[in-house]
C-alpha cells in the first residue's frame, strides 16, 4: 500500500507534549564525516555550531531530523566523532538538559545498535502534540518515501560505500559534495546532480502527499530542499540541510509560529570578528491554522 513506511513510523513514533511557550529549532542533514574531502559538513562547521549555540542560550529544543552524522560514508561513528568533537560535546549539553530530540535518517541506518548514539536516544519520527488544542507535528526525516533509500537501501548504502566514498576521497571529493538546491556543475559530475535534484523533487513531492492525504502537519527532511507550507495548502515543511556552502536552513517553531530560516557568517557591525546571521526565507506561519 502506498506510503506504508511512513505510516509505520507514524503509527509507532513516540509522543512528545508541546504548547504555545515551547521554543523548537529543526536542522537536520548535517552529514557529520571525518574531516576528509569527503566530509560535506566540514564547510560549515563552525557556522553550525555558531547557530546552535545561539539557540542553546536561548533555551531552545534541538530536533536534529536526521542525517546528522553520514555512517554511509563513514562507517565508525568514532571517527566522526573525533573529527567534531565539539558538536557532540554541544549535543551532549542539549540532552544533559533534556532538549535533544534524534531521529535516523538513511544515511544513519546500519549504524551503532540499540536505538541510540553515542547514549544518546535516537528515533525513526517523533509526534508532537499540542497541549490544549487538537493539533498534532509529526517529524520524520522522510526517506521512507525514497525507493532506492528505502525498499533498496542495502544496495544503495553498498554503492555509496564501495564507489562513491572512494572518489569522495579523492581529488574529486570536493566537487562531488552535496550542493544543496544550488546550480550544479557542469559536466557529468553536474549531469549526475541534476538526476538526484529531479529525484529529490519526486521524494518532496511523495512527502507532499502524504501530508496533505493524512491532513497530518509534516515536518521532514531528507530532500536537501527547504519547504514552507501555505495556508490551505498542504501542511508540509522541510528543513533543508546544512551542507549547502556558506550557508544552512532550518525550521524554528516558537510561540505557536513556525519560521524557515537561513542562517550564513558575517561580521559584527564595525569589525570584530565573524558571528552567524539568521534570514527569513519565508513568511512566518501560525501553527494553529494547519491541521
Amino acid at each position: 500500500p502506498a506510503y506504508c513506511g511512513l505510516d509505520a513510523v507514524y503509527a509507532s513514533a513516540p509522543h512528545i507534549t508541546f504548547d504555545d511557550s515551547s521554543r523548537f529549532v529543526f536542522l537536520s542533514d548535517c552529514h557529520r564525516g571525518d574531516n576528509s574531502p569527503a566530509d560535506a559538513f566540514a564547510q560549515n562547521e563552525e557556522l553550525f555550531l555558531a547557530t546552535l549555540q545561539r539557540y542553546y542560550r536561548r533555551g531552545y529544543t534541538y530536533v536534529e531530523v536526521g542525517d546528522g552524522d553520514d555512517l554511509w560514508l563513514n562507517r565508525n561513528l568514532d571517527a566522526v566523532q573525533a573529527a567534531h568533537p565539539r558538536v557532540f560535546e554541544l549535543l551532549h549539553a542539549f540532552h544533559d538538559e533534556q532538549r535533544l530530540h534524534l531521529i535516523e535518517g538513511n544515511h544513519e541506518c546500519g549504524g551503532p545498535p540499540g536505538g541510540t548514539k553515542d547514549d544518546m536516544p535516537v528515533h525513526q519520527g517523533l509526534v508532537f502534540d499540542h497541549a490544549t488544542r487538537h493539533q498534532r507535528v509529526f517529524v520524520v526525516h522522510g526517506h521512507q518515501e525514497d525507493l532506492p533509500n528505502a525498499k533498496w537501501a542495502d544496495f544503495t548504502r553498498f554503492w555509496v560505500r564501495s564507489v562513491w566514498s572512494p572518489l569522495a576521497r579523492s581529488c574529486l571529493g570536493v566537487r562531488l559534495r552535496p550542493t544543496g538546491t544550488g546550480e550544479p556543475p557542469a559536466g557529468f559530475i553536474g549531469q549526475a546532480m541534476r538526476w538526484i535534484y529531479a529525484q529529490r523533487k519526486q521524494v518532496a513531492r511523495g512527502l507532499e502527499a502524504w501530508a496533505d492525504a493524512r491532513r497530518v502537519t509534516t515536518i521532514c527532511a531528507h530532500t536537501h530542499r527547504p519547504a514552507c507550507a501555505n495556508y490551505g495548502a498542504a501542511p508540509y515543511f522541510n528543513t533543508g540541510s546544512c551542507v549547502s556552502p556558506g550557508y544552512l536552513t532550518g525550521l524554528e517553531l516558537e510561540r505557536g509560529v513556525i519560521s524557515l530560516v537561513k542562517w550564513s557568517m558575517g561580521t559584527f557591525p564595525g569589525g570584530g570578528g565573524m558571528r552567524a546571521e539568521r534570514q527569513l526565507l519565508a513568511a512566518p506561519r501560525a501553527l494553529c491554522l494547519f491541521p
